[in-house]
């Protein structure tokens, strides 16, 4: 099985959002990051919308991939409620609530790194920084979503669903091939 790899790096402006939490000292002690269910200390999340435009499908406010409700919707039907759990915060723009909003927290972590194939540097045996990521498609051969154990913030999708994602046209994300994809 095949994988790309979700980036919020997108060629123009329109797409892009800038966002910041409102109300940080909410999310204080939470581990956004960690595979961890959330949903029973979930706070009320408020995100402001710093961009000229209005809010994209997909964008990163911190650590957090926050997502519009029909996006996630497609998430979903690729993957079991124990991998995904879509935590609503509210998105304001121009002094206005955008709709369902939410943080998608991935909760499925693979150990699916190919160390011999990616460029990476490691520190006490943890992956430091990363150059270029080859992904091990055996290691996660039963997963459609999910994201790499040694780098946390990089979210694996199958092409399936990368397929029906570029189909419905959703802004404000990037699917690459593992071979294109660049950290910065």
């Amino acid at each position: 099985m095949t994988f790309r790899i979700w980036t919020n790096k997108v060629d123009t402006n329109h797409d892009f959002t800038e966002s910041k939490v409102r109300n940080m000292k909410a999310l204080m002690g939470i581990n956004l990051t960690g595979g961890l269910q959330l949903a029973e200390i979930w706070p009320n999340v408020i995100i402001d919308v710093l961009s000229e435009y209005p809010p994209a499908d997909s964008f990163l406010c911190g650590p957090m991939l926050i997502l519009r409700k029909p996006l996630a919707d497609v998430l979903f039907e690729f993957a079991s409620k124990d991998d995904l759990e879509f935590l609503p915060v509210d998105v304001i723009f121009n002094c206005k609530f955008q709709g369902e909003y939410g943080f998608m927290n991935v909760r499925s972590i693979c150990d699916a790194l190919d160390r011999k194939r990616s460029t990476f540097t490691e520190l006490d045996g943890v992956v430091d920084s990363i150059n270029r990521i080859r992904i091990d498609g055996l290691a996660a051969k039963n997963k459609s979503i999910f994201l790499l154990d040694s780098i946390e913030w990089v979210l694996c999708i199958c092409d399936v669903l990368a397929e029906r994602i570029e189909r419905e046209n959703f802004s404000g994300l990037s699917l690459k091939q593992d071979i294109e994809w660049r950290p910065f």
